[in-house]
């Protein structure tokens, strides 16, 4: 090789280098990212044969609400004029306090104070709010908070204390909420 020759493709090596870039680039595109975009596209087509909305470019499709999440939304709401008969005559509260007290006695926890709360509504909801203050074993406690969770209905627990007692029982504070829906006239 002359010293011409070698000079030139001295000063040419970014233009191979792009080119060997380039082709590794095309390599790559069809051996590796072109079945993963096919192998995307094949699952697309078969989550929406199954009525499963993937593509937001599609707002008219509705989606699928599985069962279980259904059952809980139906669970947790009632008609606008059944929440606001309810909300004005006060059982809301009073019926709250109750399911929580009659959980407690399955775990054998002991309620010494059980008051319903404030009473909160929202134009698409109502919320509901109780204080209890029981007597018992932790894993009871916990028990209890499993078997409010596995449930059907949607609780909050805002804050609790357990504080030690006599017998190696627990004082426990709980301050709890519930959310029921409002049934818009739609769909029920």
């Amino acid at each position: 090789m002359d010293v011409l020759t070698a000079n030139q493709m001295r000063r040419q090596w970014p233009m191979a280098a792009a080119l060997g870039l380039l082709v590794v680039f095309l390599l790559v595109h069809t051996f590796v990212f072109q079945p993963l975009a096919e192998r995307y596209r094949r699952a697309m087509a078969q989550a929406s044969a199954l009525g499963i909305v993937l593509d937001p470019s599609r707002p008219a499709q509705q989606s699928v609400i599985p069962v279980r999440v259904f059952g809980v939304l139906m669970a947790n709401s009632l008609a606008p004029e059944e929440a606001n008969a309810r909300l004005q005559s006060g059982t809301l509260g009073p019926e709250m306090v109750q399911a929580l007290t009659a959980a407690c006695a399955h775990y054998g926890l002991e309620v010494v104070v059980a008051e319903p709360g404030v009473v909160s509504q929202a134009s698409g909801s109502v919320e509901v709010r109780a204080h209890l203050k029981m007597r018992g074993s932790f894993p009871a406690f916990v028990s209890w908070m499993d078997e409010l969770a596995r449930g059907d209905r949607l609780w909050v627990v805002e804050r609790f204390v357990i504080l030690p007692a006599e017998g190696g029982r627990k004082d426990i504070e709980v301050w709890m909420g519930s959310c029921l829906l409002k049934r818009n006239g739609g769909r029920s």
